[in-house]
């Protein structure tokens, strides 16, 4: 059983569609992180993938921002499917996952608002193992918050996230299921995990000592234990027991260096592999003793700013004969239960066609015999109302000849359907054809003016030359008139437009390595914000990489006109 994980950054910006896209990972479980789709931008190729049965977990505060999702292979379909942790996104128990821990800490609101971002989906399975038994396993697909350390409502929010996360999965493994942690945990572990490590506060981030106490390692560092900010991390994450998990690709390459899931697009830090784990496969402790067979990770794998991590499980997956209620397949706009706008604008059949004509006929015929059907007497006093029938058949009134008329030039009516607006018939190719038709008039015209114009320039210049073979030095004049009137034409509003803006001319070289330097701008809030630079066009890296980026900078500075 292999089980892969990805921030894929956008599951809609994906080159390739997403079954040729899961057939290239080779795996059964497919776990996205920060797909940016709510439930209005869903749409079927991104819900419904052939072989596969897909549950997603959507923002509830912003559209397209964050967002999870499990793409399960048919041979792989879970038991369960649940979207959050705390459970407050759970419509029925049936097709839950539950097991929920201990969530007395927590306040109502705040369970909701853990849950309102989209950042987990559960999927449970059942597994047989290699000696016959037969346990479940819950797969934990998180987008962890970022740490921004101007906001520490956001940085306590991340915090809080972590301590639900753990009592959650600590609360799945009490019930006797094996359960597996995985995605953007949005932390650095270890100083082997980062590009560059020489940054002392990060061992005192709170985030790290929670990935810390999260695994079970046999020398595990002490240092990481005793910080400042340990103070800050007890109090967000309480009754939680710790060590109960393995880092998977750790359990093989202990001592790796440069295994990086994460890095900068914006500083082209992926060429240099300047960047950071930030991805990681959490496994309980008895589940990599006995299962784990390899973890690998997919640096080659384009798309985003991170690359795909991989584990395979030395155990056989007993697919579920049903989908759990949260798969995608089953929502109403996905399952024909919900009529689509196209519905509207699609043709009739000749049977259905017949069916509403016969109905306006007999609807007719019965609102005739109502008009027809008149008192024989009416009462003393009261007068008829009924207009007196004229003879003349041309005294129509006036209502009736214009239904008449409306009938006989109804097919020649130079309205345009509804129709019209939506498929592309005969009528939109002749106009199109027209207005090709007229603009190729036009230029002959034009071409025709020039002709006439260059070969009497030519006949009163070179009489002899023309009286002697015509055609050739008119057909030579006409290309090296036209090609020498264009060449005359750009280079002015090519001129124009520098002399009025005020071009930057070439970019410098850069000293470090003589190459001409890439023109960038400050996007971050402050003076300098909206101003223009030059740095060296390699990819960001260390400074004792002779092939990374080199010191060199440069402001634009623009001349005043």
């Amino acid at each position: 059983m292999r089980i892969l994980s990805w921030n894929i950054n956008g599951i809609r910006a994906s080159k390739l569609n997403l079954k040729d896209l899961f057939e290239s990972f080779n795996a059964d479980v497919i776990c996205l992180q920060e797909t940016k789709v709510t439930r209005d931008m869903l749409d079927e190729p991104t819900a419904i993938v052939d072989g596969y049965n897909s549950y997603y977990s959507f923002s509830r505060k912003r559209s397209g921002y964050s967002g999870t999702a499990n793409f399960c292979r048919d041979s792989v379909t879970p038991v369960c499917a649940e979207e959050g942790l705390a459970g407050t996104l759970t419509v029925s128990e049936t097709g839950s996952v539950g097991n929920y821990g201990n969530q007395t800490t927590f306040s109502d609101d705040e369970l909701k608002d853990l849950d309102a971002e989209g950042r987990t989906v559960i999927t449970q399975h059942r597994i047989r193992l290699e000696d016959g038994t037969e346990k479940d396993l819950a797969v934990i697909n998180v987008y962890c918050p970022r740490f921004d350390p101007e906001r520490h409502d956001r940085h306590h929010y991340k915090l809080r996230f972590y301590a639900l996360l753990q009592t959650r999965a600590e609360a799945l493994l009490k019930s006797g299921s094996h359960v597996i942690i995985l995605g953007d945990i949005n932390t650095t572990h270890k100083d082997i995990d980062h590009c560059d490590p020489d940054d002392e506060a990060s061992n005192k981030r709170p985030s790290r000592l929670w990935l810390n106490q999260m695994f079970w390692e046999q020398d595990k560092d002490p240092s990481l234990d005793t910080d400042i900010d340990k103070e800050e991390f007890s109090a967000a994450t309480p009754y939680t027991v710790g060590g109960k998990f393995v880092d998977t690709y750790r359990f093989f390459y202990p001592e790796k260096e440069g295994a990086f899931t994460n890095w900068c697009t914006l500083t082209n830090a992926r060429a240099t592999n300047f960047g950071r784990r930030l991805d990681y496969i959490l496994a309980d402790i008895d589940l990599a003793n006995k299962c784990l067979k390899d973890a690998s990770i997919m640096q080659d794998v384009e798309g985003s700013d991170h690359c795909p991590i991989k584990i395979e499980l030395n155990c056989k997956c007993l697919p579920a004969k049903t989908c759990p209620p949260l798969c995608t397949k089953f929502m109403p706009e996905f399952s024909g239960k919900q009529q689509k706008l196209s519905t509207f604008f699609t043709k009739l059949t000749k049977k259905e066609v017949n069916s509403s004509l016969n109905i306006c006929k007999n609807n007719k015929e019965s609102e005739n015999i109502v008009k027809k059907e008149e008192p024989k007497s009416s009462p003393e006093g009261v007068k008829s109302l009924k207009r007196p029938e004229k003879s003349n058949s041309f005294s129509q009134p006036l209502k009736r000849q214009k239904t008449t008329e409306l009938k006989k030039t109804d097919s020649s009516s130079k309205q345009a359907s509804l129709m019209s607006f939506f498929n592309k018939g005969a009528e939109s190719k002749k106009r199109a054809l027209k207005i090709n038709q007229t603009m190729k008039v036009e230029q002959n015209k034009s071409s025709d003016k020039l002709e006439t114009m260059e070969t009497s320039s030519k006949y009163f210049s070179n009489e002899d030359k023309t009286r002697s073979n015509p055609e050739a030095d008119d057909n030579e004049g006409k290309t090296a008139k036209t090609t020498s009137i264009v060449n005359e034409n750009t280079s002015e509003t090519a001129n124009a437009w520098k002399n009025l803006l005020g071009g930057l001319g070439p970019a410098p070289l850069c000293k470090g390595h003589n190459e001409p330097c890439v023109l960038r701008m400050v996007k971050k809030p402050g003076p300098n914000k909206g101003k223009q630079f030059y740095t060296c066009a390699r990819g960001e890296g260390l400074k004792s990489n002779p092939e990374a980026r080199c010191d060199f900078f440069k402001w634009v500075v623009k001349k005043k006109t």
